[in-house]
C-alpha cells in the first residue's frame, strides 16, 4: 500500500527554488542593466551551484550525482515507457546535467565579460587578454538565450509529468511523495551543505561583494 515518503532533503529543495529565483532574477537584471545587482545575484549563484555540486558528491542518496546518472538508451527507454520515478528520473537526468553546466559557463564567461552597453567589467577582464574576453563576453550573451529555452523545455515537462503522472513540482516543495517502506531513499541531515553555501557567500563578499553593494 502506498503511503507518503521523503524523496527530497531541504538542500535539494532550497537549492532548486533558490536557483529558479536567482536565474530569473539575473535576466531581468542583466536585461535592465542593472549590473551591480546582477553581479551580486551571479555570485550568489555561483555559491549555489559549487555547494550542490558538493552535496551530489557527499549529500543524500537521491541527491547524489551517481545515483541518477544514466546511459542514453536508459533516458530513451524511459521516454517511451514513463512512469513515476523515487528521485531523479533517467531523462531529466541530462536535462539536470546540462544546465548545471550551462549555468557554470554562464557564471565563468561573465566573470571575464565587457559590456559596452553599460560600461561594465568582469573581475577578469584586466588581466585577460582581450581575444578572451571577446570570446567570452560572446558566449555570455548567446548562452543565456540556450538557458532561458531549456528552462522552458524543463518546465513544460515538469508540468506534464505532473499531469499525467505524480506531482512532481509538489514534491520539491514539500519533498515527499507517494511510495512504499522499499522505496525509502536515504537522506541525510542538510547542514554542510548550507555551511559550505554560507562560507562560499562569504568568501565572494569579502571578494567582490562589498564593493557592489556599495554601487546598489
Amino acid at each position: 500500500m502506498a503511503q507518503k515518503i521523503k524523496v527530497w532533503d531541504s538542500a535539494v529543495r532550497f537549492f532548486h527554488w533558490t536557483m529558479v529565483l536567482l536565474v530569473a532574477g539575473l535576466w531581468y537584471s542583466g536585461s535592465e542593466g542593472y549590473i551591480a545587482l546582477h553581479q551580486l545575484f551571479a555570485y550568489g549563484l555561483a555559491s549555489l551551484l559549487i555547494a550542490r555540486i558538493g552535496w551530489g558528491i557527499w549529500g543524500s542518496e537521491t541527491a547524489r550525482f551517481r545515483r541518477f546518472v544514466a546511459t542514453p538508451g536508459a533516458a530513451i527507454n524511459y521516454l517511451r515507457h514513463t512512469k513515476p520515478v523515487v528521485g531523479h528520473n533517467p531523462a531529466s537526468s541530462y536535462m539536470i546535467f546540462t544546465l548545471l553546466a550551462l549555468l557554470a559557463l554562464q557564471i565563468i564567461s561573465g566573470l571575464a565579460t565587457f559590456d559596452n552597453s553599460y560600461m561594465s567589467d568582469g573581475p577578469l577582464v584586466a588581466i585577460l587578454p582581450a581575444s578572451w574576453v571577446d570570446v567570452a563576453s560572446a558566449v555570455h550573451k548567446f548562452n543565456i538565450n540556450i538557458i532561458l529555452v531549456l528552462v522552458a523545455v524543463h518546465v513544460f515537462f515538469a508540468l506534464w509529468h505532473s499531469w499525467r503522472h505524480d506531482n512532481v513540482i509538489k514534491t520539491l516543495f514539500t519533498g515527499n511523495t507517494s511510495g512504499d517502506d522499499a522505496c525509502q531513499p536515504t537522506l541525510r541531515h542538510s547542514w554542510s551543505f548550507f555551511v559550505l553555501l554560507l562560507v562560499l557567500l562569504w568568501l565572494l563578499y569579502y571578494w567582490q561583494g562589498r564593493a557592489l553593494l556599495a554601487l546598489l
